[in-house]
């Protein structure tokens, strides 16, 4: 695809949004913020905050939005562009799971490439970056 990156230079996740990550049981942990702007330009900024003691941080799909603005479609395959330093990276049927290693405080940031079905061709990429107070 047009300005692509290989896809084999990095790790990569892809899923469609109706697999259930079947994981440990602990709840998922709400996280404070938001993807950000930039995602249909390629340089999507988000920015999370969890608590240190949250096991794991739900983080939304990024979605596509239709010509008129009035229709989200979440993308359906997330490809891991870049892995997280401090943590994992897993993937819910309604989002990105970001898990951080045990005992670990501070900044921590991973890059995804996402894409839809229903938007052949086109992509929304970024990087999230999730804070761990």
């Amino acid at each position: 695809m047009k300005g692509m990156l290989p896809m084999s230079k990095y790790r990569s996740i892809v899923i469609a949004t109706a697999f259930v990550f079947a994981g440990s049981t602990a709840a998922l942990a709400s996280c404070d913020g938001s993807l950000g702007r930039g995602w249909a330009g390629g340089n999507g900024k988000g920015s999370y905050e969890m608590a240190a003691g949250a096991q794991r941080c739900a983080i939304p799909f990024a979605s596509f939005y239709s010509n008129n603005g009035n229709t989200r479609t979440p993308a359906n395959e997330v490809s891991l562009r870049r892995a997280p330093k401090s943590g994992t990276i897993t993937l819910s049927s309604s989002g990105i799971v970001y898990t951080p290693e045990a005992g670990f405080t501070g900044k921590d940031r991973f890059c995804t490439i996402n894409r839809s079905s229903k938007f052949e061709g086109e992509t929304l990429s970024g990087c999230i970056t999730v804070t761990v107070k």
